[in-house]
């Protein structure tokens, strides 16, 4: 069970990967839905480094911690966890960047489904079209 996505950017792939980390707030689909905060949806993060949080801020200054970067090898990959508050294991989110023509591909991998309780695994589906929504965003600031 692994969500898979690759899409295309008309960027160089150092600010392609730049784009997708440092910059996530800025294209993050927050107010669309993808939030942990709901309506106290206001910031997001992805600290550039191994042990980096991937976290939210809401609008009271209280965060969430959606995962920890495993793996930080500017710009060619990014490897971060993500778990719900209810999810009884976290799952990986691995990112690819890959030269092509004139931009770079970038390869998305949600992967680690099976670690979770069975009805947890049901929420796969909703994260298929999640990701296409959060990369749709991605792509369009690319543009």
């Amino acid at each position: 069970m692994i969500i898979s996505k690759s899409i295309f950017v008309k960027r160089p792939v150092d600010r392609a990967f730049h784009l997708f980390t440092a910059e996530i707030g800025k294209w993050w689909p927050l107010k669309e839905g993808l939030s942990f905060g709901a309506d106290r949806a206001k910031e997001i993060f992805l600290e550039g480094h191994v042990g980096g949080r991937f976290f939210e801020r809401f609008t009271d200054g209280a965060e969430f911690e959606v995962g920890v970067v495993t793996a930080y090898e500017p710009p060619r990959r990014v490897v971060f966890t993500w778990r719900q508050p209810d999810w009884n294991a976290a799952t990986e989110v691995e990112v690819r960047f890959a030269p092509e023509a004139d931009g770079t591909r970038v390869e998305l991998e949600h992967r680690g489904w099976n670690a979770l309780r069975a009805e947890l695994r049901k929420t796969r589906g909703g994260y298929d079209g999640g990701w296409d929504l959060a990369l749709s965003r991605y792509v369009a600031i690319t543009e």
